[in-house]
């Protein structure tokens, strides 16, 4: 019986031999399969949950982003309302003065002034603002997920952005509202208003089309010198040359602050301000169209009169259209008022603007990744 088995055996055993190889094999590329498929399953899951944590810490970014916007525009139209005022103007003008032409030509050159100013000065801020935020973003996640790996392994290592570090960041765009920018924006601006505007009599009597294109000659005029063109020139007027000596970041502050500069400099930032600022002057006309409609609609005798009203038609003298641009911005941001006035229109368009929410993502991405 064993002699019967052992030559059974003998006989067959390369096929046995054969058979536990492809067994065996089978065993370990099942295994080796399962394990591959574990890996990347809990690569996906992984992956899923950073992304997930990633466009949490976005969305949370960007409302904080919206919410300082917000609040340092409203701070810096007022600033611009105050430095540009017309009270004193209107005052002497009430009086009647002999002098009442010279004071209505400067009229015109600060009420022009101040409405340029809102315009750049928010596309400004609103794209420095967006470019500031999130790339702290990017870096506090950094910092973030560089904790969670750390205290897996039983490391405990301290962040790069601590709250010190983070208000000292936020803090440089003052520069621009309190510390001289926004003066030397205003003087620019003033300097090609009155180049553009200097030789329009007071009698010119302007459509919306001819106020359309008296705003672009007034951005060709502001655009044109490449070394102070508030678009490509930005850091010009936002931030100062340097860190000032009262900042104590260390070096990871000065990383932050020259990437600030490259980043305001770029062709996207230059880019997604000049839409922002053209598309601001069109939101002007606009509200300009609505004053008018409201003033001729007010001299109507009929309401046959005023259905026949045709807005892009009418002329007015310039002299009549100063008090419209004046009125404009004589108000600040007020997010309860219906209708918005134009800071808060302004203001609103540039924080949902897709350009600069891609603008913002774009850094975003950059600075949490690297």
């Amino acid at each position: 019986m064993l002699s019967r088995m052992s030559d059974f055996l003998t006989r067959h055993r390369r096929k046995f031999i054969v058979t536990g190889v492809v067994v065996g094999g089978s065993i370990f590329l099942y295994k080796y399969a399962q394990n591959k498929l574990m890996e990347m399953q809990e690569k996906q899951a992984r992956e899923f949950l950073e992304k997930s944590r990633r466009v949490q810490h976005f969305e949370s970014t960007e409302k904080t982003c919206n919410q300082v916007i917000l609040g340092m525009g409203a701070e810096l139209i007022q600033a611009i309302i105050k430095e540009c005022s017309t009270d004193e103007l209107l005052e002497q003008l009430k009086q009647n003065p002999p002098n009442k032409l010279e004071l209505w030509e400067e009229m015109k050159i600060q009420s022009f002034t101040r409405l340029t100013t809102f315009i750049y000065a928010s596309s400004m801020l609103v794209v420095a603002l967006r470019i500031q935020l999130n790339l702290l973003g990017g870096y506090l996640y950094q910092d973030t997920t560089t904790s969670s790996t750390d205290n897996q392994k039983g490391k405990k290592s301290p962040g790069k952005i601590n709250d010190e570090l983070k208000q000292q960041y936020l803090s440089l765009i003052r520069y621009f509202i309190q510390e001289g920018g926004l003066s030397e924006l205003i003087r620019l601006v003033r300097s090609k208003v009155i180049d553009v505007m200097r030789q329009l009599p007071l009698t010119k009597p302007l459509s919306l089309a001819d106020t359309e294109q008296l705003f672009w000659s007034l951005q060709m005029a502001i655009n044109s010198d490449p070394s102070t063109d508030p678009c490509s020139k930005m850091t010009k007027y936002l931030l100062p040359s340097q860190l000032p000596d009262y900042i104590s970041g260390g070096a990871m502050m000065q990383k932050m602050f020259n990437e600030t500069l490259d980043l305001l400099e770029s062709d996207e930032a230059s880019s997604v301000c000049s839409n922002n600022i053209c598309r601001g002057f069109s939101l002007a006309v606009d509200a300009m169209a609505e004053c008018y409609k409201h003033t001729l609609s007010s001299k109507a005798t009929t309401s046959q009169q005023q259905n026949d009203f045709n807005v892009n038609t009418i002329q007015i003298a310039l002299a009549r259209v100063i008090p419209i641009v004046s009125s404009l911005t004589a108000k600040g941001f007020d997010s309860d008022t219906r209708p918005q006035n134009l800071a808060t229109s302004l203001l609103t368009f540039y924080v949902i603007s897709d350009k600069t929410k891609v603008l913002g993502a774009n850094v975003y991405e950059t600075f949490s990744s690297t």
